[in-house]
């Protein structure tokens, strides 16, 4: 097994035991290195001592349950903090406020929360175009439902009744040298890409899934539904991921999803800590 293996198995281990004591010779048997060798592979890989990463993570989980409205002290505890005083100095130094302010800021923040569900899907492939970026440096945040404005005069036409599963849309870095994003459409399919199409592949994964609000008209292109999609894009990154109990999953790809009037956001999670 790899360092970077090893390491992951760590992570999934001390956040399958919240509030327990694990220590970094139980996880460096586990890992079969040595004590040494195993606290300097783990610093190197996470940047924190063994002990520091378990502490920053207990007191995620329990940031996390405060904001689904667990009382601080049963936060605290269920962390693994014996002490009330004792946990209230380990969350202001983490996150620089009481774990009581800590609530109120982001239930400021909530009034516009947006709702979601957790879905695990299996892996599933589209047929579509690969459309180039105009730009090097391309955020997905600011450039959601890229198919508004794009020029799909030299693409092929879909086959007959191809879009019946829907259609997805997502950013995606199929060039190994230059690193370039080029942007997917396509109808879900498993049959082989017809001439002039290609296939992209979606591996399984968890999702965050974001239901998009419906656009009032589709006039202009569907220059308000791509308004729309893109907000969702510009809220899911730069509020609800930090106040979530998730992290962004990089090892895979967020999408978005199409199909008759509804569209989804979906973005790969993971458990955060």
């Amino acid at each position: 097994m790899s360092y970077h293996d090893t390491m992951e198995l760590c992570k999934t281990y001390i956040a399958q035991r919240p509030g327990e004591i694990v220590t970094a010779r139980e996880l460096a048997d586990m890992a079969g290195y040595s004590l040494y060798h195993f606290c300097h592979v783990f610093r190197a890989h996470f940047d924190v001592s063994v002990g520091e990463y378990i502490r920053r993570a207990a007191l995620n989980k329990a940031a996390s349950d405060i904001l689904g409205g667990k009382p601080v002290i049963e936060a605290a505890l269920e962390a693994g903090f014996d002490t009330a005083a004792g946990f209230s100095k380990a969350f202001r130094r983490q996150f620089g406020v009481s774990a009581t302010e800590y609530r109120k800021q982001n239930l400021k923040r909530s009034e516009n929360i947006m709702e979601f569900t957790i879905e695990k899907k299996g892996a599933f492939s589209a047929i579509g175009y690969y459309l180039p970026s105009t730009s090097e440096n391309v955020d997905v945040k600011e450039s959601g439902a890229y198919w508004f404005g794009a020029d799909f005069s030299g693409c092929p036409q879909y086959p007959t009744d191809s879009s019946v599963n829907g259609e997805v849309g997502m950013w995606t870095q199929p060039d190994e040298v230059n690193g370039a994003l080029k942007y997917f459409f396509g109808y879900i399919s498993s049959d082989d890409a017809p001439a002039g199409f290609v296939k992209a592949d979606i591996p399984a994964a968890e999702y965050a899934v974001f239901e998009v609000p419906a656009a009032k008209t589709f006039t202009n292109g569907g220059e308000e539904l791509a308004t729309n999609v893109r907000n969702t894009w510009r809220y899911v990154f730069k509020e609800w991921l930090d106040a979530s109990a998730y992290a962004f999953d990089e090892a895979n790809v967020c999408f978005e999803f199409y199909h008759g009037e509804v569209t989804k956001v979906c973005v790969p999670v993971k458990a955060n800590g």
